[in-house]
Parts: structure tokens; sequence; C-alpha cells
């Protein structure tokens, strides 16, 4: 099974706990609700040079911590735990029945250690099946989408490494992939930059690995996360050394997570761990892979504590008079942002006048939250001057770019 060396003992009490799965995987979302494409590393020792032995022991390794992935995606935690004895009977124990397709993507022998990469294809229907048929209830837990901005550099990289650069989504880094499996086994949706589509804003920001907060949380708006998280990581060599080749590694990671709507911080970290290699370049992505794991893990924590405590907001109906509103795709434009928003519940045009517009809007909130929430948002070909803010109504006006 696979876990980073220097948290092995500790991850794994998480793991009984039902907090972690034992691999590491990344989830896409596919258009197949009944399926989910789930990448995943797993590891096995070497035992007596039976390099092929070990190399079939971490792909069912990897496919038991696909299957595990995805039963964190359709639990909360709670279940989990209550149900763990029987998840492990019913799901991890038969792992392959809920495996449709995999492919190993690569492959490595590092001393008595192998690791694959494995792409399966998990049946999530098939597995809600076994969950019902078993009286545990299914509920994809009310968690959000979350979005990356690490900027890697490992031993051997000139200059820092990031997938907004102008070839968007060639570039992961192994801080990024360890932070991301850590947040999907604690129930968090990770956007997979690879199905992202460039957009203007890529274009102020391409030569720039380390983005404020401004920038982040406004590409994170354009790319529909409900939070992002920014920082930067790097690996060196640590002064330890054991004979003449055994060297050792320091991963060190700092990220802060934002939320899209408000812009507000909600977590922050700063991690560090260690690695031994004789190869520099492998021993600075182990570093980062253990410091990677252990940032997610502690923005996890944050980040659900300040979700879960947040009280609902009492519900608002004040009004918006738009003016600007004679170029008609500009305020339709407006108005599918506005709804857009987290805790718009409806936004009706109540009146239309030659070059003025008036919307009744429903709101969780008040007028200056929903006031702040159109100022993060990138409407493209025209921006907004919100010049009057009460507790009645906002009055906007709409001004070409």
């Amino acid at each position: 099974m696979y876990f980073y060396s220097v948290i092995k003992k500790s991850f794994l009490i998480i793991f009984i706990l039902a907090v972690a799965a034992n691999l590491s995987g990344i989830v896409n979302a596919e258009e197949d609700a009944s399926k989910k494409i789930i990448e995943v590393i797993g590891t096995s020792t070497i035992s007596g040079n039976d390099i092929a032995k070990a190399r079939d022991q971490a792909i069912k390794n990897s496919l038991v911590s696909a299957v595990e992935l995805a039963v964190a995606d359709l639990l909360p935690i709670e279940s989990m735990i209550q149900n763990f004895e029987t998840l492990n009977k019913i799901l991890y124990d038969n792992s392959s029945e809920f495996v449709e397709y995999y492919k190993v993507l690569t492959e490595l022998e590092s001393g008595k250690t192998y690791r694959v990469l494995v792409q399966a294809t998990v049946s999530t229907s098939v597995i809600e099946q076994q969950l019902m048929s078993a009286g545990i209830k299914v509920c994809k837990k009310n968690m959000p989408n979350i979005l990356f901005f690490i900027a890697e550099q490992n031993l051997g990289d000139i200059l820092p490494q990031y997938w907004w650069t102008e070839d968007l989504g060639s570039v992961r880094g192994y801080s990024e992939t360890a932070m991301a499996e850590s947040m999907i086994r604690n129930g968090f949706f990770v956007i997979d930059q690879k199905s992202l589509i460039k957009n203007k804003a890529f274009e102020a920001v391409k030569y720039k690995p380390d983005l404020s907060n401004q920038e982040a949380v406004s590409l994170g708006n354009s790319l529909h996360a409900d939070v992002v998280i920014a920082g930067s990581s790097k690996a060196d060599i640590a002064p330890n050394t054991m004979g003449e080749n055994i060297k050792s590694f320091k991963g060190i990671v700092s990220a802060r997570a934002l939320r899209t709507d408000t812009g507000e911080e909600i977590a922050s970290t700063m991690q560090t761990a260690a690695s031994v290699n004789k190869d520099n370049v492998e021993g600075g992505r182990d570093a980062l892979l253990n410091a990677g794991y252990l940032a997610g893990s502690d923005l996890s924590l944050q980040i659900v504590n300040k979700w879960q405590k947040e009280v609902k907001k009492p519900l608002t109906t004040f009004v918006i008079i738009a003016e600007g509103t004679r170029y008609l795709s500009n305020f339709a434009v407006f108005r599918s942002v506005l709804n857009e928003i987290p805790g718009v519940i409806t936004a009706q045009t109540s009146e239309m006048k030659a070059d003025e517009a008036t919307i009744i809007v429903n709101f969780q909130g008040n007028a200056k939250e929903l006031a702040g929430a159109l100022m993060l948002k990138n409407f493209e070909s025209f921006g907004i001057n919100i010049y009057e803010i009460s507790q009645s109504h906002l009055r906007v006006r709409l001004v070409s770019s």
C-alpha cells in the first residue's frame, strides 16, 4: 500500500478511522455519472528480487485505493467510521469487482520499492448498489470544489514550474498532486486542470508563478471553483548523509486557501518533510510528496471546520438598480453572473427602461456582502461601478471596456 515514508505510521491510524485511504489518487469528473476515472499511485516492496511479483502487488494496491477514493466521494466520514467493517468486507477485499478497466501509465523501480501510476475506471453505480444492499445510505458530501495554484521548484529546476503558464495544464507538481490526494480523501472535489480551457484571464498571469490573492480568486471564479489554494513548494538537499551515496532531502510547502465568492482567506499551512535517496531529483520528489500530503491534510481540517461551522444566513430581499443596460448583451451577462453567486436564491427583473433595469434579489446575506461578491466577478467585455449601497438596494453602473 502507498504511504509516504515519513508519515506511514500516522496515516495508517487515519486510515483506520476512514479519513484517508491507503494509496494516492486524483479523481477526474466524467460526463457518465456512473463511472469515475481515477489516477492513482501504488507501491510495493520488492522481496527476493522478484520484480514481477512486486509489480503485480503494486497494481493491486492501486486498485484498492481507487475504490477507496470512489467510496470516499459517496459517503461522509461519519458513515465511513460507523460502517468501516462492512466497507472492508464488501468493497475493499473485492476491489477488482468494481474496476471496469485500468492501465499502467508509468512505472518505476526505486531501490527496494516498485511504484506504478495507474488510471482506473471505477463503476460508482455498482459501488452504490452494494452500499444500498448493505443498508448504507449514499449521500454526496457538500464540500467545495478546489482549484490549485501551486508553483513548485524541485532540485534540477532552474525556475518554479506551474500549470497556468503558456502551455496550460502541462505541469502538475508533486506537492500539488499529494495535496489533491489528501483533500479528495476528505470529501473535496479537485478540479482537473487538463479539462480547463484557457481564457483571457490567463494572459496576465502566465509568467507569474506567485499569484496574488486577487489574481487567484479571479481565476478561480472564472473556472467555477469554490475555493482556490495558492502557494509554492520547494525541495532542497538536507545536511544528513549516510556513506558516500545516500543523501537526505527537505521539501517545504506553503499554501493558503481562499473563498472565491468573498476572497476571504479561510486556511493556511506551512509544512516541511524529509526523504532519503541517492538521486537528487527523486529525493526532492519524495520530499515534496511528503510535505504536500501533510499540507493537504492540514488544509482539509481547517476548511472542513470553517465550512461546517458557517451558519446559514437569513434570506434578505432588496433591489439592484442597474444602469447602462442599453447594451442588452451586457445586461444579460450581468444577470447570468448574478444568478451564479452563492447565496443568490432568485433574481427577477421587475422593470426595464431605456438605459436602466430594476432587479429584485433574494439573497442569503446583506446588500454589502452581495456587492463584495459582485466586485470579484469578471464580466469579460465590461466592468461594473457599484456607487451606492444601502440595506434596501444597490446602484450599479455597467461600464463598457
